[in-house]
């Protein structure tokens, strides 16, 4: 499915950035990576895959409310992320990576997938580095914006 479809079919969705949502994404992305890690500790992998798993959809998802848009597919946030932020290769390659991250948690939440400690640790990785990157990308895009509006407002008084 394009990105165009998503959009035809509500899966993505315009609304206006909110930094609230931004940041609530963030801090569920905080919570979940404590719940992977402590997962890990009690050897509990598959738990901790999916606490991770979540980790990274709430980056990006947080990236996504700064793009203005909302999404109810994963598979279309997903899609939308690796092409919106196709310049930033380290957030597209962390997307394309949670394309396939979210085949291994359907497996493991709904069909009852092993998961290895070695995965867990793999994705809990990925999960951090992403978290990492939305952050900064989102601080660069906040910072673009704030001398955007800076540069405006010195246009409109000249």
């Amino acid at each position: 499915m394009s990105i165009d479809e998503c959009f035809r079919k509500g899966m993505l969705k315009r609304i206006k950035p909110d930094k609230n949502e931004i940041n609530n994404s963030l801090d569920l992305s905080r919570h979940f990576l404590s719940r992977a890690t402590g997962s890990m500790k009690q050897k509990y992998f598959d738990v901790a895959f999916l606490m991770a798993y979540n980790l990274m959809f709430q980056s990006c998802r947080a990236l996504l409310f700064s793009a203005g848009v909302k999404e109810r597919s994963h598979y279309c946030m997903i899609e939308f992320v690796k092409k919106e932020f196709a310049d930033d290769e380290k957030i597209s390659s962390l997307a394309k990576a949670l394309d396939s991250y979210r085949l291994a948690r359907h497996a493991i939440q709904y069909d009852g997938e092993a998961c290895d400690e070695s995965d867990a640790k793999s994705i809990i990785g990925d999960a951090k580095e992403f978290l990492d990157n939305a952050v900064k990308s989102l601080k660069v895009h906040e910072n673009n914006s704030n001398e955007k509006n800076t540069n405006n407002r010195k246009a409109k008084t000249k």
